[in-house]
């Protein structure tokens, strides 16, 4: 039986969602409306921030903040950097597909940033 010793840190519900509309001509859903997305399955989570920086990028000042999502682990019959995780008002595109944490694989781990709209 597994054991989750901490489960009480995943104190937030989270959506992951995967775009169905029509990607734009550069291939950039991530600012697509809420209408295009349909959810693929929610689960509880940790989301802690673990930096934000500011640079520039098209002439233009950008903003981003970095957070770790964690979750039980899970098997992922979808590529998860082609999602994204909606936690209450807040969407996140995850950077990087998940790590599991520990020899015991119980919880995993998806870097992602937070989407400005």
């Amino acid at each position: 039986m597994a054991k989750f010793d901490d489960a009480g840190e995943l104190d937030r519900r989270v959506h992951f969602e995967r775009y169905i509309g029509e990607v734009d001509i550069v291939g950039d859903f991530q600012f697509a409306e809420d209408d295009n997305w349909e959810e693929v399955f929610s689960t509880w989570a940790s989301v802690r921030t673990i930096s934000s920086r500011e640079f520039y990028a098209a002439g233009q000042e950008q903003n981003e903040v970095t957070h770790n999502v964690k979750i039980r682990r899970r098997t992922w019959d979808r590529d998860v950097t082609a999602m994204r995780i909606v936690c209450g008002e807040k969407i996140y595109r995850p950077m990087s597909p998940p790590i599991d944490l520990g020899a015991d694989r119980v919880y995993q781990q998806i870097k992602v940033a937070e989407v400005w709209r």
